[in-house]
């Protein structure tokens, strides 16, 4: 059955590449018929090496945390990760597949989820060294495209750079705990060493790569070649992909074109490399279920193999990673450019499936600690069964659509994923945890919402604008204003929910800025829905947590009069312009700028374009029309998931989403649906009211309500169901309003704060 199904994927992907890369598939195949050869056998040894020396780099990085695992028990682990890792999704599915064998020996999953991370990254990073080399070597030859879209990716990796600089500053005392652990749980020579072996890995690999490409005898130099193949290599092994399959070709295919390999026999070279890897993994399948674990016999006076001697640790060590990175990773929807469209990837997506992977692995001892929040599970349910019977009754109305599957099924459990790292944190680390863990979500959009701010005004008085910047409204790095603004919101309520549980001391100076800062985010976003959120999110705030009313007020005001300030300062510079430059000469260019095009001056003029939305309006009231018309056709169970975008590419339309979370449950799950979602919200609440018992657990109950409000009004005019942020924030806030409890945390003395990092 997978074997069916890895050849079924890699059918559709050479498809796809003949499509994108505008090939006639026929040619394709004759391509990969053609290089079949000595060399194919030559590149699959060098494969098979490649596989040896990673495993071999797998059994050596367990000295890097102490742990001593029998030969083949790893070769066991290893196998299924690697099948994993071809199967599933890349990191994630290897971190699991190993993880799932070597918990049966009392290896934590937290250790081995780690330290598959850590290999990935030391992989990554000496292949960069690799792509580096291979680009400088064709710099000259390849081009980078800035109008179509290289500039954007060159700004979001300069401005990414500025964001985790900021961020690492403002929370230095928290980076020096996490850096502290690091260095008293990793033994750095293992990782020189695994760096050397990564370095020899690459080069079988690398190798494999040529002498594929060798057997076509086009006339590329050999050190042209393998340059190029290094970047080919680099891009296909970033985490964003299922075993490389797409991009490896794509690179391939735009790479080596730069040389003057046909696209045809560049895309071969990935494909062909790709199938000798699913024959590698086929191999694997057949001899996992052989490999039985058998533990051999104990000899008298030995001493048992030490597994792990540090389990508590390395979970606490492993929450504070996921703790520290996810709130600043899940800032940044990345685009990268394709030949023809846009590849939307976030990199938070892989470290919040692992951890959650890691708490059902451990959930044997995690789930007394967190029992207390046991009534979230009937509302996850309804809400995952309700996507899971549209999604079949989709695929009897219109067959199977990709969109359905991966963005709103498996999207789903992606999402959930993110609600379940906060119980991940609770189970191994405690209460503190958490509150850190919502203190840097707050810090990291604050960050991102100031960095928004300046490069806005830079954009509204000078004529230097990166490439991609919206310099009307802001976005963000989510190309959508509304979506950023419910960001801001989020994390404004958020923030104040820590002043009222006082976890961030005495009031600083400076500490409203952080608020004031979201809200001129909300404003320069011009997103009518955030102000209409950022209102409600205050107004419930002022009611819910009287401590913060004073604090609350000083920052709408500070915010709001940073903004009404913009205009009086505009026109002081215009006054003092013209009094220098009254002739014009060199200040007319300036005073222009400060001007505006309307002459009213240049934030209003630019505020005044960003509330242009007359196209996005009547755009919005289509989708909601035309979402309505669907269910009258299917009222009890909804035209299926994906109903909506099946029905506009039939009519020849772009795809597009329907801008109302009621209506789309509403064309796509009928009344059934709806039901589900209802029923699911009612006992979502229904349960957070009754976590309002203290002040120490009504606080955050408090907060996650007034979130769940601001998401489900946003919902009317937005689609803000699949919004990471919430549920990520939703995710620690439902654990703080358990795990204050009394009697509870009591029962877990492995969760102290005090020991908790």
């Amino acid at each position: 059955m997978r074997i069916r199904r890895g050849l079924t994927v890699a059918l559709t992907v050479l498809a796809a590449i003949a499509v994108v890369m505008q090939v006639d598939l026929g040619g394709l195949l004759t391509a990969i018929e053609r290089g079949i050869g000595p060399e194919t056998i030559l590149a699959f040894f060098c494969i098979v090496l490649n596989f040896y020396l990673s495993f071999v780099r797998f059994c050596y990085s367990f000295r890097a945390l102490g742990l001593r695992v029998p030969v083949w028990q790893a070769a066991r682990a290893f196998m299924l990760g690697h099948l994993g890792n071809q199967l599933i999704f890349s990191v994630v599915g290897q971190a699991v597949g190993r993880s799932a064998v070597l918990a049966e020996a009392g290896v934590s999953p937290s250790a081995i989820t780690f330290l598959s991370f850590l290999e990935r990254m030391i992989a990554l990073g000496s292949l960069l060294l690799f792509a580096l080399a291979g680009g400088a070597y064709t710099l000259g030859r390849i081009v980078f495209d800035v109008e179509g879209g290289g500039g954007y990716f060159a700004y979001f990796i300069l401005s990414l750079i500025a964001v985790v600089l900021l961020y690492g500053l403002a929370n230095m005392r928290q980076l020096k705990r996490l850096l502290a652990q690091l260095s008293g749980q990793l033994v750095w020579s293992v990782l020189a060493g695994c760096f050397f072996l990564s370095i020899l890995a690459h080069c079988a690999m690398l190798g494999a790569f040529y002498a594929q490409f060798s057997a076509y005898g086009e006339p590329v130099p050999t050190v042209a070649a393998l340059a190029a193949l290094a970047v080919v290599m680099f891009l296909a092994a970033l985490p964003i992909s299922f075993a490389g399959w797409g991009i490896r070709e794509l690179s391939a295919a735009h790479v080596l074109g730069a040389l003057g390999v046909p696209a045809a026999i560049g895309a071969a070279v990935g494909v062909a490399i790709g199938l000798l890897s699913l024959v590698l993994v086929i191999g694997c399948l057949v001899a996992v279920p052989f490999m039985t674990i058998r533990p051999g016999r104990a000899r008298p006076g030995a001493q048992a193999p030490r597994i792990i001697a540090t389990r508590d640790d390395i979970d606490r060590l492993f929450a504070a990673l996921a703790a520290f990175l996810l709130p600043l990773s899940v800032m940044f929807q990345l685009r990268v450019p394709m030949p023809t469209h846009w590849l939307n990837v976030n990199l938070a997506d892989l470290l919040a499936v692992s951890a959650s992977a890691v708490l059902a692995l451990t959930w044997s001892w995690t789930q007394p600690i967190i029992r207390p929040a046991r009534w979230v599970v009937p509302p996850i349910v309804l809400l995952s069964a309700a996507i899971g019977l549209s999604l079949a009754i989709g695929y009897v109305n219109h067959g199977f659509l990709s969109w359905a599957f991966v963005n709103r099924t498996m999207g789903w459990f992606v999402i959930l994923s993110y609600f379940g790292v906060g119980f991940l944190l609770w189970a191994h680390s405690g209460r503190a945890r958490l509150l850190r863990a919502v203190h840097l979500v707050t810090s990291a959009i604050a960050i991102v919402a100031a960095m928004q701010i300046a490069l806005y005004l830079v954009t509204t008085y000078t004529p230097y604008a990166p490439p991609g910047f919206n310099v009307v409204r802001l976005e963000g790095y989510l190309g959508d204003s509304n979506a950023f603004s419910f960001q801001c919101v989020i994390a404004f309520t958020a923030f104040f929910a820590l002043r009222a549980l006082a976890s961030v001391g005495r009031p600083k100076a400076g500490v409203h800025l952080i608020p004031a800062v979201l809200v001129v985010a909300v404003v320069f976003a011009q997103s009518r829905t955030g102000w209409i959120l950022l209102g409600t999110a205050t107004i419930l705030t002022s009611v819910w947590m009287p401590p913060v009313r004073r604090e609350l007020l000083l920052a709408i005001l500070a915010g709001l009069g940073f903004i009404a300030a913009i205009p009086i300062v505009e026109v002081l510079v215009r006054i003092v312009l013209s009094l220098f430059f009254a002739g014009g000469g060199g200040g007319g260019a300036m005073l222009t700028t400060f001007a505006g095009d309307g002459g009213g001056g240049a934030m209003l003029t630019t505020f005044a374009r960003g509330m242009e939305r007359a196209y996005a309006d009547s755009e919005r009231w289509e989708t909601v029309w035309r979402g309505l018309e669907l269910w009258r056709e299917a009222p009890l169970f909804g035209h299926g998931l994906g109903g909506f975008i099946h029905d506009r590419l039939v009519q020849g339309k772009t795809s597009q989403v329907i801008h109302n979370v009621p209506v789309w449950v509403l064309a796509e799950m009928g009344l059934v649906g709806l039901s589900m979602f209802a029923a699911a919200l009612l006992l979502f609440v229904r349960g957070l009211l009754g976590q309002r018992g203290r002040p120490d657990t009504a606080v955050p109950a408090n907060a996650a309500l007034i979130c769940l409000t601001v998401f489900c009004l946003g919902g009317m005019s937005q689609d803000f169901f699949y919004q990471r942020i919430f549920w990520f924030v939703l995710g620690l806030l439902v654990p703080l309003a358990c795990s204050g409890l009394p009697g509870r945390q009591a029962s877990a003395p492995r969760m102290s704060e005090s020991s908790s990092g």
